[in-house]
């Protein structure tokens, strides 16, 4: 024992041991908060992501103002389909687009008196609303490319203004009202 009654184990204001143990706990959160961060940037860059719409050419299937989830791994996997709705970078602003695909590499497209025809057939489309206008075609779509319209054909900046998409171009596909079904 010492003068004042305490034993020498006594703590003092400035203790090492306990700055160590401090030091290990910085230390974990720091490496929690890096992997955390990481897992995030790679979920959203390759896995999913959100979106907002921000124009009308997609109304009334995907609204504007409404939010969508983009699914970035599936075209590593298969081919986008007809009927898709695809979201893919754009030469002009806005820099992501939201499209339909209505037609695949190797397929003939003409537009004749506001409806669309692929490889002579009349292509059923009960989500476009208007008639699509100017005629075109017919059209042979070239290998890796991809001829996408808006469901709003009035308003819509789509393949008949700036050319088929690449496949590179698309960054995944979105189905609308199953993960995110609210606006």
């Amino acid at each position: 024992m010492t003068q004042s009654g305490v034993s020498g184990d006594r703590r003092r204001f400035f203790n090492w041991r306990f700055l160590w143990i401090e030091r290990r706990r910085s230390n974990r959160l720091a490496f929690i908060l890096f992997w955390s961060i990481l897992m995030y940037l790679f979920v959203k860059t390759f896995v999913v992501s959100v979106g907002i719409i921000e124009d009308i050419s997609m109304d009334p299937t995907l609204p504007e103002g409404g939010y969508y989830l983009v699914n970035h791994y599936i075209y590593h996997v298969v081919r986008p389909e007809r009927g898709d709705i695809v979201v893919f970078q754009a030469t002009e602003s806005p820099p992501e687009l939201v499209k339909r695909v209505i037609g695949l590499p190797g397929e003939t497209i003409r537009i004749r008196s506001g409806h669309v025809y692929v490889n002579g057939r009349l292509l059923d489309e009960p989500y476009a609303v208007g008639g699509t206008y100017p005629d075109l075609g017919p059209h042979r779509i070239e290998d890796g490319v991809y001829f996408v319209l808006g469901d709003n054909r009035m308003v819509s900046n789509d393949s008949r203004h700036f050319g088929a998409v690449p496949l590179k171009s698309i960054e995944g596909k979105i189905k609308p009202g199953v993960l995110f079904p609210f606006r």
